[in-house]
């Protein structure tokens, strides 16, 4: 599990503000028309946890032991689908139920704040567990098609928990035909019993007419018009689920949180509606110092982007006071040379190693084309839905000459865009991009083809060497015993061999050990020629994907070695 951004151990004081202290401070607060740190600080705060989940309460600690049951039993349920027992969140889920109604979010929605999603609600609020389960989705699943999605999210909509006991699958606020859908497969009988097979399918990359044959074994046709049935009918019974055996009161533990941190959670869930009470709540944190002091500095950070101001003091601030939160980690590495940049990034990674972020900016920063393509292959296995990865992977692997490969990452480009429309236009970019992918993989296939030729080559020249050597050694002890000298003036048979012209086109070029293979198109057909080192032409290996107009001179002698039609003495390009 990730650990959480910008908590700090539970404290144990308690605070109290004689009735001066009170008045002094309220009468403050409506001055200013702002809701300082003090005043929070004086509730006595409780929190719960379990796995990924954060209950905090000022009010009722049994609405709260209620709320982190559904959550858990939301994990629970969603993990065997998942074939999981432990499901993480990239991001801590923190609610805190308070009757401070000011500081609740609007529709119940999360927020992501600070490194964690944020939730204020009223204790008898019912929980938004449609959202819990989109978010861990998001956390372990690559993109799912659009109904899936949807239809998840509204099933898990309709979980009812009371300590180990389960149920869904009832009436959701606003049905429609994905949630039928996923409503019918995964209460039905027939269904039920397959419904892990079909999530497995659809998380390996199967279409939903694909995954849902495979599992049910029926037409697809037929699953929708049953779909199509079931939400007709305008009457649906929730059914038991198997959950996790707990019992809330025992099973979640609880300790006090600090008055002061959870000030500051309340002022980062109402942020974007509340930017003036957030910041001197922010401020007071940071005067009060200790733990809260790097989250008061993190929130001024997120203050000076909204309002698009430079947050890199606030940033170094609050690394400095010790702050726990990888995305201050990455957003204080940004513009920074790779030499200051990357120690953050590491840090950030250390901090939440399930952030593919600060994996994906180290790959940016790395010169070695090796470790790029692996920083970058780590990064879309962190987050398999994150586009960008995707098609950096793709780049990168086709500047390689991995043609296949990225081929691959393009098709996974596509499947994680968020929607039809970036699906659309990536297919559009793959096709226009199709040619040069083709050349990366011929490219790639030509250079595995020279490699275990050149290695052959090499082979054969190490045991022809031996045995000129061998020949050297017996021709001057033949030399030595016959005691004459060797003949001089000796004429090459280059001098006296037949050389021939030739123009054409230059269509590949293989590279040998000690030369070159040229096939040249001219006018009779293909030509291979050898061009020997001596030459001085330095030619890239490899299919040419713009043929050049070439003259050479050569002597006309059949190589069986090489497959060669004669030895180049000049060479230029016209």
């Amino acid at each position: 599990m990730a650990p959480v951004q910008g908590a700090s151990t539970p404290q144990k004081e308690r605070y109290t503000i004689n009735l001066k202290t009170i008045r002094i401070l309220v009468g403050y607060v409506f001055s200013a028309g702002l809701l300082v740190l003090p005043l929070c600080a004086a509730s006595r705060w409780t929190e719960l946890n379990v796995g990924p989940f954060y209950v905090d309460t000022d009010t009722d600690v049994g609405a709260a032991r209620q709320a982190l049951d559904q959550f858990e039993q939301v994990r629970w349920v969603l993990g065997a689908l998942l074939e999981s027992q432990d499901l993480p969140s990239v991001w801590p889920i923190r609610v805190l139920l308070t009757d401070q109604i000011e500081k609740r979010n609007p529709e119940s929605k999360f927020v992501l704040q600070s490194g964690q999603w944020l939730l204020v609600a009223a204790p008898s609020a019912p929980m938004p567990l449609g959202e819990v389960a989109g978010i861990l989705l998001d956390s372990n699943t690559p993109r799912l098609p659009d109904e899936v999605e949807s239809g998840m999210r509204a099933l898990f909509s309709t979980l009812q928990a009371h300590g180990s006991r389960v149920t869904w699958g009832g009436a959701p606020a606003k049905p429609d035909l994905a949630w039928a859908r996923m409503q019918l497969l995964a209460t039905r009988f027939e269904y039920y019993s397959s419904f892990h097979i079909f999530f497995t399918a659809l998380k390996s990359g199967s279409s939903l007419r694909v995954a849902e044959q495979n599992a049910f074994g029926k037409d697809f046709d037929a699953l929708e018009k049953e779909a199509a049935a079931n939400l007709a009918k305008g009457s649906w019974q929730a059914i038991a689920a198997s959950g996790r055996p707990l019992d809330p009161r025992r099973d979640f533990g609880d300790h006090s949180l600090d008055g002061s941190i959870a000030a500051v959670y309340l002022a980062e869930a109402s942020l974007t509606r509340d930017p003036k009470s957030a910041e001197a709540t922010y401020k007071s944190a940071i005067e009060a110092g200790r733990a809260v002091a790097p989250l008061g500095f993190e929130g001024l950070a997120q203050l000076a982007s909204l309002q698009h101001r430079d947050p890199k003091p606030d940033l170094q601030n609050a690394i400095r006071a010790g702050s726990r939160s990888a995305p201050v980690y990455v957003a204080a590495a940004e513009d920074l040379p790779p030499d200051q940049a990357l120690p953050l990034l590491k840090k950030a990674a250390q901090l939440n190693p399930l952030w593919g972020e600060p994996v994906f900016q180290q790959a940016l920063l790395a010169a070695n084309p090796a470790e790029k393509e692996s920083k970058l292959k780590q990064a879309t296995q962190l987050d398999p839905r994150a586009t960008r990865y995707w098609l950096e992977l793709a780049q990168v692997e086709m500047a390689n000459g991995e043609g296949v490969s990225a081929q691959g990452a393009w098709l996974h480009a596509e499947e994680s865009a968020p929607t039809q429309a970036e699906r659309d236009r990536l297919h559009q970019q793959r096709l226009d991009s199709q040619q040069e992918r083709e050349d990366a993989a011929e490219n790639q296939r030509l250079r595995e083809r020279n490699a275990a030729h050149l290695a052959d080559e090499q082979a054969q020249q190490s045991e022809a060497d031996r045995i000129r050597a061998a020949e050297e050694r017996a021709n001057k002890t033949l030399d030595s015993a016959a005691g004459g000298a060797q003949p001089s003036n000796v004429v090459p048979w280059s001098a006296i061999s037949e050389n021939k012209k030739l123009r054409g086109q230059l269509i590949q070029v293989d590279c040998l050990r000690h030369a070159s293979r040229l096939t040249i198109r001219a006018a009779a057909g293909n030509v291979a020629l050898l061009l020997p080192e001596s030459i001085g032409q330095k030619l890239a290996c490899g299919v040419l994907s713009s043929p050049r107009r070439v003259s050479v001179a050569y002597n006309a002698e059949s190589d069986e070695e090489h497959n060669t039609s004669g030895v180049i003495t000049s060479f230029e390009f016209q």
